[in-house]
């Protein structure tokens, strides 16, 4: 087998079509749009040169492929680190060792001491982590999905669990609504907020409210800063096609309008993603139009509350608003993910709010200082 890093169009042909041939039979598979994903990867990998990607060939046909790139880590003092992504690999531990060990040789060589994934370029909750539990059903927008045998094939490369991102299902099932109305709706009244739907013509105005909400319920339990109101208007930017004024919800004291809390949410376009197999052509578009009014679940993306608002209801009444917003528009679950598993207020919040654990996702990482090279 050989190691090939992708420095031009055929090799990065090699690169995207490889998941076509792996994930061919599995049901709940969910197909990258190529077009999208091919631009992103030809500014990145081959104009701008800020990512590496390798493939692994037996000389005939691709075995593995990984993609990763060197940044700023917030738990190792800010020191450079290795992030890595789109690890996809068939079935054999000699094959993924090959593909990790050049990897790391190469962050090694570039004075890197540490790597970690799986992180999709530019959005730490984009696809974040390895899928580990929940292979029995499908996965909801930007979240990962992945072969069950990578946990077996990271873990015995001698990568180790970093932290878990969590992943919660909600549903008329296990939320009692209109007791939860009823709450919520003695919070607003005692604690002096509402809750309104978003308004796109002031996006500007939202995303540096929403930024100030994220940097004050950051704090040391979260794993990533909270972002810029640059990196937000990137992130908005890049959910934009996703993105329904009614799942978009914001608390606001009454008394001066200031935001105190938010739930953004998006419909599961993955129903329709997966039913256009990750094309564009006439066929696909019109699958799109027919099927996007069709979706049954949304996810929530984000979820933030001010710290003196919370465990004061906030939360609940997002999520009362979020249910009706759901329930109108014809879905039947709402998740809540990726959340930290240290991450207790929010973990606790959503399961007394009625969500139920039924995915995990991984982070991996390696110390790469004593590796010999």
């Amino acid at each position: 087998m050989q190691i090939k890093k992708v420095k031009d169009k055929k090799s990065l042909n090699l690169f995207l079509k490889f998941t076509d041939k792996l994930y061919k039979k599995d049901e709940f598979y969910v197909p990258y749009m190529k077009a999208d994903l091919k631009r992103t990867l030809t500014r990145v990998v081959l104009v701008d040169e800020i990512y590496t990607a390798l493939i692994l060939s037996d000389g005939k046909n691709v075995q593995g492929r990984i993609l990763y790139t060197v940044d700023k880590h917030k738990q190792f003092g800010n020191e450079p680190c290795g992030f890595f992504s789109m690890f996809e690999c068939v079935n054999d531990q000699e094959a993924a060792n090959l593909l990790l060990n050049a990897m790391c040789d190469d962050l090694k060589s570039r004075g890197v001491t540490k790597v970690e994934g799986t992180y999709f370029p530019f959005d730490q909750d984009n696809r974040r982590g390895i899928l580990v539990e929940g292979f029995d059903c499908a996965p909801v927008l930007l979240t990962s999905y992945n072969k069950p045998y990578y946990k077996e094939l990271l873990k015995n490369f001698g990568m180790r669990k970093d932290f878990d991102t969590l992943a919660y299902a909600m549903t008329k099932q296990t939320i009692p609504i209109d007791k939860y109305r009823k709450v919520s709706q003695y919070s607003e009244k005692r604690y002096d907020y509402y809750v309104e739907t978003a308004d796109f013509d002031n996006i500007d105005v939202l995303i540096k409210e929403i930024g100030e909400v994220m940097a004050a319920a950051t704090n040391e339990d979260i794993y990533q800063d909270a972002p810029s109101v640059e990196a937000l208007h990137n992130i908005v930017s890049a959910w934009k096609n996703f993105l329904r004024e009614d799942l978009c919800l914001f608390a606001r004291r009454k008394s001066d309008g200031k935001m105190i809390g938010t739930i953004i949410a998006v419909p599961d376009f993955n129903q329709v993603f997966r039913k256009m197999k990750g094309k564009l052509n006439p066929v696909a578009l019109c699958k799109m139009l027919y099927y996007k009014n069709k979706i049954t679940t949304v996810r929530g993306l984000l979820q933030y509350v001010l710290p003196e608002y919370q465990n004061k209801g906030a939360v609940l009444s997002l999520y009362v608003a979020l249910f009706d917003a759901a329930d109108r528009m014809g879905a039947v679950l709402i998740e809540a993910s990726t959340i930290m598993e240290n991450n207790s207020k929010s973990n606790e919040s959503i399961k007394s709010a009625g969500g139920v654990l039924y995915k995990r996702y991984r982070l991996y990482g390696m110390d790469l200082t004593d590796r010999e090279i």
